[in-house]
């Protein structure tokens, strides 16, 4: 359940939007596990204003990317896993009305997701929607979305590169030697109840520092992302996937 302490007035000078109605606001922070009007249509129609204010964000940021890496970009935006953290900062998990099992326990990081769309919504529909002229409610979603997402939208080019390190590696390996990476396990550590992989980026008979995960698919990509990080400071330019 909310917190008494948590006021909307408190709420929505971190939200960076006064709600003329009080009870749209109401609404996008009730789970569908609570009783009353619940926030489920609120966050259908924030999931499609979010896509829409974040596309034309990632649009005008980068004038120069590529249809392909401004949909990979915007896909990593707007996920699930972005949305949680932005609820974190947002402190949502203090206002949210729950009901159900949900009560006495933490709230799980997925509702804040879909509490952080259902807000957008409210805010789209508080601000006129998209029936003024000037489009009042998308020009407010785009001004509160640009400032919860500062921080993701500062980090997306290298989330990107993380993600699609092997990928970036092997476009460099093969333009610049010829060659494509290889990912020998150095090392394995096996236990009854789990096990690891040591993996090493191999390079024309270069290799580079090695990464442990638990899985062989994970070590190569943390070995790459390695590899890449080496390269880049030894002055190699390695961009991001699908950026050409």
């Amino acid at each position: 359940m909310a917190s008494e302490s948590a006021t909307p007035r408190r709420l929505e000078e971190i939200l960076g939007h006064q709600f003329q109605d009080p009870e749209l606001l109401e609404e996008a922070l009730t789970h569908a596990s609570s009783a009353g009007d619940h926030n489920e249509r609120l966050e259908h129609l924030g999931d499609a204003v979010l896509n829409l204010v974040a596309a034309e964000m990632l649009f005008h940021r980068h004038p120069h990317a590529r249809e392909g890496l401004l949909t990979q970009w915007k896909s990593l935006l707007v996920s699930r896993e972005t949305l949680s953290r932005v609820g974190e900062r947002l402190e949502l998990a203090r206002h949210l009305h729950v009901g159900g099992g949900f009560r006495g326990e933490g709230v799980p990081r997925s509702l804040l997701g879909n509490a952080v769309e259902s807000l957008i919504g409210a805010v789209y529909l508080d601000a006129g929607g998209g029936r003024l002229p000037e489009g009042g409610g998308l020009s407010a979603c785009a001004r509160i979305a640009e400032r919860w997402l500062e921080p993701e939208l500062a980090a997306l080019p290298e989330r990107h590169a993380r993600a699609h390190a092997k990928m970036i590696l092997q476009d460099w390996a093969q333009a610049h030697r010829g060659v494509t990476p290889t990912y020998p396990v150095t090392a394995v550590h096996e236990h009854p109840d789990t096990h690891a992989f040591r993996i090493a980026a191999e390079i024309a008979g270069r290799r580079f520092a090695g990464a442990w995960a638990s899985s062989k698919r994970e070590a190569e990509r943390l070995a790459a992302w390695e590899a890449v990080l080496v390269l880049r400071a030894e002055g190699e330019a390695l961009g991001s996937h699908g950026s050409t």
